[in-house]
């Protein structure tokens, strides 16, 4: 039993007049209105983050972001000053940085040098698909020479630079102070000889995300790059975890047998305090601005070229039938029409093979969708996990070259909340940090604020309470947790956000309403 916690004179959203809240055993006990005035700070359900990665955004919190660079000269004025902080001999990394980030020809290693020729470097770019390296960083990684890796990008015999996806941006980052163990949840690799200096880092870098996560308002986060390190990390930590974690285990093509039964075992364990499991990640395809995404028509300028998913038709199918027979809920990572439709094909084979039930089945992203496939998502039951700071111009995103590649044509079904929602489908918000920004309230911002690329483009912008709903109680909906989280009521989770301002201010400005103090489980988690 815990000391029961007062809240006094708080503003309920839609509410009139202040109420006292009364917090006691975790749960909410009591809300009582009040004539006695108050502090003016607004009470919400704390944010539910549906889409975030915890190892790697604790890690970039210690690099150089490089959001706010779009030319070569400030890149030179953030880049060296920040090199000379990093310890002789380790690698120098940056991230979130735009494809035009020396302001017109996308970065190599040729441009790199002559910014810093003798340190190695890395520099992640905003999607966490792409990576760039200079000549140093390739040297000490051993693909300078062209070595014929998938997505190490070559001309002349030797290597430009430029890495696709993860497993080419592996071969750099494990040269740095974490050796790259923070990505391998996305490939679903362990890491080995971890020593244990080593996982005593890489669990404060898991404390440090969650602060950070605490300062911005977030109170459950689903963390989308499960493995067995992971998951053995933060149920040695569960005790003490700050906030809600909910961990799927990450499934990648062709995996053995014994190797996938191993993930599928673990994500069946029961919860642990504030871990949970019960879930699986996969990914179907990439993203549009390496022409990853998997599309249902061709690229701009690039006849018969539509990418590939990364799953065989039949593999897919068979591995959610698998996963959904387990009662295991399952998130695919599909940006691209096709790679949407294709993870609705598996959706389908399992309810088909297994018969229909609450699944809520997730697709992640869904940066275009083909009008065909919008009703079978209603249909399947599908829960749509959106990011309102992905698309192009918003959260300090360039329009090119994401729109070109997307295609003109195309605009009409890229990052579709608004038809989305209007069909019924749950929607849920995250940002994907460290890919994108962090902060709800400015997700919100991006949420209210949205512009159509073009004037016969539909304006897919949200209401504030709609908003609000996709990052409280659809995101609970979408992790089971609805009975107890995504409102303020007596008898639920005492995960508390209170605000300062007014969030109506927020569809003009991000910085409208301040995060002044967090409840976590009824405790006091963060204060401004």
């Amino acid at each position: 039993m815990s000391e029961p916690v007062l809240l006094q004179g708080l503003r309920l959203l839609g509410q009139d007049g202040f109420h006292d809240l009364t917090l006691e055993d975790g749960r909410i006990a009591s809300i009582l209105p009040t004539a006695m005035g108050g502090s003016g700070l607004l009470a919400l359900p704390g944010f539910h983050e549906s889409h975030a990665h915890l190892f790697p955004g604790g890690v970039a919190l210690e690099q150089l972001n490089l959001a706010a660079v779009h030319n070569a000269s400030t890149l030179r004025a953030v880049l060296l000053p920040h090199a000379k902080t990093v310890p002789s001999g380790e690698l120098v990394c940056a991230y979130a940085a735009n494809y035009d980030l020396l302001g017109g020809p996308r970065p190599d290693r040729f441009a790199l040098d002559a910014i810093l020729p003798d340190r190695p470097l890395c520099i992640t770019a905003t999607d966490f698909h792409c990576a760039w390296a200079n000549s140093a960083a390739l040297q000490a990684a051993g693909i300078l020479d062209g070595s014929p890796v998938e997505g190490v990008e070559i001309d002349g015999g030797q290597a430009t630079g430029e890495l696709r996806e993860f497993a080419a941006m592996n071969l750099v980052r494990r040269l740095s102070p974490s050796a790259g163990r923070e990505t391998l949840g996305l490939t679903a690799a362990e890491p080995a000889n971890v020593t244990p200096a080593q996982r005593a880092r890489d669990k404060a870098t898991l404390n440090h995300a969650m602060e950070e996560c605490l300062r911005h308002g977030i109170t459950s986060v689903v963390n989308m790059d499960g493995n067995l390190y992971l998951a053995d990390l933060l149920t040695e930590m569960a005790a003490d975890l700050p906030l809600r974690v909910s961990l799927p285990m990450t499934l990648v093509p062709e995996m053995t047998d014994e190797r996938r039964g191993a993930l599928l075992k673990r994500a069946k364990s029961e919860p642990v305090g504030p871990l949970t499991f019960g879930r699986v990640k996969i990914f179907m395809d990439g993203v549009f601005d390496t022409w990853t995404a998997f599309r249902t028509d061709d690229y701009p300028g690039k006849p018969g070229f539509r990418a590939a998913p990364l799953f065989d038709r039949a593999e897919f199918a068979a591995i959610c039938i698998a996963a959904d027979a387990m009662g295991l809920q399952i998130a695919v990572h599909a940006v691209g029409d096709g790679a949407v439709r294709a993870t609705l094909d598996g959706y389908a084979a399992a309810c088909a093979a297994n018969g229909p039930r609450q699944s809520r089945h997730r697709i992640e992203h869904i940066d275009m969708i083909h009008p065909a496939d919008l009703p079978r998502l209603k249909a399947l039951g599908v829960v749509a996990s959106m990011q309102p700071v992905h698309p192009p111009g918003l959260a300090g995103l360039p329009l090119e070259p994401t729109i070109s590649i997307m295609s003109p044509d195309r605009w009409v079904d890229a990052f579709a909340w608004r038809t989305i929602r209007d069909l019924g489908v749950p929607l849920a918000f995250g940002t994907d940090w460290p890919v994108s920004p962090l902060a709800p309230l400015h997700a919100l911002h991006c949420a209210l604020s949205r512009q159509p690329w073009r004037k016969d483009v539909l304006d897919q912008r949200l209401s504030l309470a709609e908003a609000l709903e996709a990052y409280g109680a659809a995101g609970a909906y979408a992790d089971f947790a609805e009975g107890e989280r995504g409102r303020i009521a007596v008898g639920m989770a005492a995960d508390l956000v209170l605000l300062s301002g007014d969030p109506a201010g927020l569809a003009a400005s991000p910085d409208a309403c301040r995060v002044d103090q967090v409840f976590s489980r009824g405790r006091l988690a963060w204060r401004a």
